[in-house]
Order: structure tokens, then sequence, then C-alpha cells
């Protein structure tokens, strides 16, 4: 890829961050990291541990044994390179990997509580099966990267992993869209939540689910109607 192509996909990194912030997806604190697979390559360029205030010279350039080849990273957020590296190895398919402790879905992470579909938020995204949790380690230790190398091969079709006792971590074909999905679960958690104080949240049949997919696919195939 050329130089310009690499600045636009440190654009659209930046553009997903300010997108998680301004709509209030994220911790009060702002953290939360995110990479970007370079098309046909095996390196990556990320972003460190915060998503605030960032300029698309903060991303550093890395592959995916953990090698900074391109700008800098500091001690803090050298903890959080394998968790993405991770998914990127175990998943030849995905093009970005977005990491949050989004309040309400950190929730059920912290709850150890697989996360079903209640929402059409979810449901137009396909997401069929609990999104699973996986066991707790500290930061970017062992423990914790190879527990979300088994999730992935025990799951293989999810879209999305919760971090026991810590966060959220999503991945697709591009940024935008597993920006998407962190929007789309912690909308799903926070009702589900508050569904669940009034009576017994609902979860959505994998019929529905599918059918909700399909609808959504429909209307992005018509694209803009002129009336």
């Amino acid at each position: 890829m050329s130089s310009n192509d690499h600045a636009e996909l440190r654009h659209r990194i930046v553009e997903s961050a300010n997108r998680l912030i301004c709509n209030g997806a994220l911790s009060r604190n702002n953290h939360g990291n995110m990479s970007i697979r370079i098309p046909g390559t095996d390196e990556i360029i990320m972003t460190g541990s915060s998503l605030q205030g960032l300029s698309p010279e903060d991303l550093a350039r890395i592959n995916l044994v953990g090698e900074v080849l391109d700008g800098r990273v500091d001690p803090a957020s050298n903890e959080i390179i394998e968790m993405h590296t991770a998914v990127y190895r175990s998943r030849p398919d995905v093009g970005s990997v977005v990491h949050t402790h989004s309040p309400h879905a950190t929730a059920y992470a912290i709850a150890a509580k697989p996360m079903e579909c209640f929402s059409s938020s979810l449901a137009r995204l396909g997401i069929i099966n609990p999104i699973p949790v996986t066991k707790f380690g500290p930061r970017g230790s062992d423990l914790a990267v190879r527990s979300i190398e088994e999730t992935l091969h025990a799951n293989p079709d999810c879209k999305a992993l919760l971090l026991g006792n810590h966060g959220i971590l999503t991945f697709d074909v591009a940024v935008e869209q597993a920006t998407h999905i962190v929007f789309a679960m912690e909308e799903n958690a926070e009702v589900s939540i508050l569904a669940s104080l009034i009576g017994q949240p609902k979860v959505i049949s994998t019929e529905l689910i599918r059918a909700a997919t399909d609808r959504r696919q429909e209307f992005e195939q018509l694209g803009t109607v002129a009336r």
C-alpha cells in the first residue's frame, strides 16, 4: 500500500474513535483502543490506551508478532498489543479490532454472563449466538491472551468477546463495522439491564434474528430510492 493508503487507514481510526467518544459509548475516562489491518500484510495500525484526542500521527504500525515498525507505543500501551494481534492471528478475515470498557456491556463481562440478543440493534448485525466471556487474566498476560485465543477457537463465528472482569473486544472486516458492534452491544446491554428492573428480558429467537439481518441487507441492497 502507498503512504496515501496508510493515511486513509489512520484517518478512519481517528474518525471511529471520535464516534465512540461523541456518542457516549465509552467509560468516563474514554479508555479504549483500536487497530486496523493493513490489507495484504501481517501488519496493523494501532492506537494507544486512550481514544481521547487522537490524531493520525499518534498511531503506530506494528506486525503480528508485536514488533513496532513505525511510530511509538508507550510502555502502558505495550500490554494491549497482544490482545489485538491474537485476534488477527486467529481470524485471517478480520480487518479491525476495537476494545472498550463500555459500561453496560462491561457489566456483562464482570458478571461473567454471556450476552444474548435482546434488541434489534444487535439482531440486525446477525449476532445469533450469545457473546461469550473469556477468563480474566492481567492485561496483556499470557493467561489473558490464551483465553482470548481459546474462546475464539470455541466460537468460530463470533464477532465480539466479553473480556472477563475487564471490558469488550469487537472485530469485523472494517473498523466502521467493528465500531458499530460496540454501539449495538452497549445498547443491547443497557436496555436488557433496564428491562430486568421491570421483568425478564426476552431473547430474540434465532429465526427472527436471521429475519432482521435479512431485512437490513435488503434495504442496503436497494440503496437510496428517489421518490
